[in-house]
């Protein structure tokens, strides 16, 4: 059994998911404190997107200028997402094939392709 797998065992299951991906990235050997730290931004950004990514206001008050700056932060929270994504899944990964190399070339890209899947042509509009 791996390391991995031992610390995903030894979890409690009635934690809140804040303290469960802490108390995980602390018991993985391999694991640093960035990956903590990604993966907690990570869940602050689906707290986000689950409860304020569609939310820009009273539409009286939404104005271009506000939902363009609403999206850039959603858009932020979907990159943090994304991030997290890329290490719970190497996690999986590491769990189900453990003589598997990770797929570096997708783990790298990743983040842009979800950018682009859910911003499409709208990214070039917040970057100008």
């Amino acid at each position: 059994m791996t390391a991995l797998q031992e610390a995903v065992i030894a979890l409690p299951p009635d934690k809140m998911l804040g303290p469960t991906l802490r108390d995980l990235g602390h018991r993985l050997a391999q694991s640093t404190s960035w990956d903590v730290d990604v993966l907690d931004a990570a869940r602050e950004a689906r707290n986000f997107i689950a409860h304020e990514g569609s939310n820009v206001g009273d539409m009286c008050h939404a104005d271009a200028l506000r939902i363009l700056g609403h999206t850039a932060r959603l858009r932020a929270a979907v990159s943090d997402l994304a991030r997290g994504d890329n290490i719970v899944s190497l996690w999986v990964l590491a769990i189900e094939e453990p003589r598997a190399s990770s797929p570096r070339h997708l783990i790298d890209a990743h983040p842009s392709m979800v950018d682009t899947g859910v911003f499409g042509h709208i990214g070039d509009l917040l970057e100008a």
